[in-house]
């Protein structure tokens, strides 16, 4: 017996030594790889490990830097300086935050010669003679158009919507989308070879971790690979319930089914056929590409629908699709900014089989709440304030509806206003004014999809600066703390949080609220229109008088007793 154990382990050492000596000896194909703790590179063949580090984060909710991947214990994003970035939509544009999404204003273009002076974006024109009213792909062409990522082929008049696209003009356009939705403009230029620019960003930018035979006709597979990652992941985020292998032509592992489940779930595929085929290996077209394009720039144009396993005793017939609009459902996905300024006779390839899709019958998900509206309290008055909601599932479109409490519970319609607006959309806008009748009070919205689903989201309330005009003042035990008592004007007061005396528009004490107190008891806060006892201890300043205001402190805060007589 030991006679043998030695001779498997001298052939399991001569193995190793030899794997070794192999391994030492090759050219290392890199590939990257991620998990939750951090990212590297390593070699497919001998799995060296040629680079790791840990994860790169921002903020909760965005990806890592460098790979892309989330984390969610990550710090929160209330408190941050806002990267904000143009974004476009055919009849305007708006600047959105790219840590939190938030939308600070929204404007019509500004055009001049045709071309918006603040954002780029086209004039809604049609400037292809190859592209009629009647087919399709008219309205995908003309905003992909718009956009500034699809020009015309050969010459600035024809699109030559039937030309299928090569694997270098993916990858330019994947660089343009990701670098208009990121900065808000297209700077990238051709390079020599014309699509080298456009590689080299793409490679940094990690949106594609291979090399192609560039000048070769792109697959769908292959081209839904490139531009699912063309866009941040926040950018893709699901909206269908697609079951893993339900894509009848792509089971779960086929090499490309991440990238293909990504875009169908986030509603930028929807398929070739009734069933929702993806004809993986096929060509792609540059009409069916516009398609996609406009689908993952504008989050409106996106399909819903959904392939799940269905109960025998069901009524909904699994097969049917879903898809609410009347283009080509072949959802393809790339459009290219400009044609290649070299390349030569167009390869004759079967083309995809443009399908009728049955939109009678559909599969939606449950209506819900995806974010809830957050409540704030203001500093100072000015500015404002954005309650937004997202809901995921149901039947677009979506009617909203804010409300706030009133009497007795009972819910009010919240209509435009000087300090309202918006009130009819996902994002109700508030003005910090003291005139503002909506401060203080609970605020919520029901949403109603086109079945007449409705989810109502939680009630939050935006409060001013807090403001107590004090009407009697006692001492409680010392002469360093007093009883402020009075009528809470506006805002929100926590106890143990410091304040401020004001008299005269000046500091004249500064102290902490140690507690609040109303008919003899204990709270731990005080709202707008409360009647309340502040026991404040002194910290520095002068004593507070009747008709003192207190506020919360600020760090501009500067104390001065200068005019106070003692």
């Amino acid at each position: 017996m030991k006679k043998v154990l030695s001779s498997v382990l001298a052939v399991v050492m001569i193995l190793l030594a030899f794997t070794m000596i192999v391994s030492a000896n090759h050219e290392h194909t890199p590939v990257n790889m991620r998990n939750g703790a951090s990212h590297w590179t390593e070699c497919s063949e001998c799995y060296e490990i040629l680079y790791a580090e840990s994860h790169s984060f921002k903020y909760k909710h965005t990806p890592c830097t460098i790979c892309g991947i989330f984390d969610e214990s990550a710090p929160e994003v209330d408190s941050h300086d806002h990267e904000d970035v143009i974004r476009m939509l055919l009849e305007s544009h708006y600047t959105e935050c790219m840590i939190c999404g938030t939308v600070k204003y929204a404007e019509p273009h500004n055009y001049m010669n045709d071309v918006c002076q603040v954002c780029t974006c086209k004039k809604a024109t049609n400037p292809f003679v190859d592209v009629s009213d009647a087919d399709w792909f008219c309205a995908e062409v003309i905003r992909a158009y718009c956009f500034g990522l699809v020009n015309g082929k050969n010459s600035t008049t024809t699109f030559l919507p039937n030309d299928y696209m090569t694997y270098a003009e993916a990858i330019k356009l994947a660089a343009c989308m990701h670098e208009l939705y990121t900065t808000g403009r297209v700077t990238l230029t051709n390079g020599n070879p014309w699509y080298q620019t456009y590689v080299d960003y793409c490679k940094r930018s990690n949106i594609i971790k291979r090399e192609y035979n560039y000048n070769e006709l792109v697959t769908r597979e292959g081209y839904m690979e490139i531009f699912a990652a063309a866009l941040p992941d926040n950018a893709l985020m699901p909206i269908n319930y697609i079951d893993d292998s339900f894509i009848p032509d792509v089971p779960s592992d086929n090499e490309y089914a991440p990238a293909i489940y990504k875009l169908y779930r986030a509603g930028i595929l929807a398929g070739v056929d009734s069933a929702h085929n993806c004809n993986p290996k096929a060509n792609i077209k540059r009409c069916e590409v516009a398609a996609i394009v406009s689908r993952m720039m504008d989050e409106s144009q996106r399909i819903r629908f959904a392939l799940f396993e269905i109960a025998e005793d069901s009524d909904v017939d699994g097969d049917d699709t879903n898809n609410d609009d009347e283009t080509n459902p072949d959802d393809t996905n790339n459009n290219e900014s400009t044609a290649p300024e070299e390349g030569g006779e167009q390869i004759e390839q079967k083309p995809t089989v443009d399908y009728e899709v049955n939109t009678d019958q559909y599969v939606y998900s449950e209506l819900t709440i995806h974010k809830q509206p957050k409540g704030m309290e203001a500093e100072a008055y000015g500015g404002k304030c954005e309650l937004e909601v997202q809901v995921f599932g149901g039947k677009a479109p979506y009617t909203y509806e804010w409300q706030y409490n009133e009497y007795r519970n009972n819910k009010v319609k919240i209509e435009n206003g000087d300090y309202v607006k918006d009130v009819n959309t996902e994002a109700l806008v508030l003005s910090i004014e003291k005139e503002n009748t909506l401060l203080g009070a609970a605020i919520s919205c029901v949403i109603t999809d086109a079945e007449g689903t409705k989810v109502t989201t939680n009630s939050v309330k935006v409060y001013g600066p807090f403001s107590m005009k004090i009407d009697t003042m006692s001492i409680v035990q010392t002469m360093k703390k007093y009883t402020l008592v009075g009528r809470v004007d506006d805002g929100l007061l926590r106890k143990g949080e410091k304040v401020s005396v004001i008299r005269n528009g000046k500091v004249i004490a500064i102290g902490i609220a140690e507690d609040l107190q109303m008919f003899n008891k204990s709270m731990d806060e005080t709202v707008k229109d409360d009647n309340v006892g502040i026991v404040f201890t002194i910290e520095s300043g002068a004593t507070p008088l009747n008709g003192d205001i207190v506020v919360k402190y600020l760090p501009s805060h500067v104390l001065d007793t200068s005019d106070i007589v003692n």
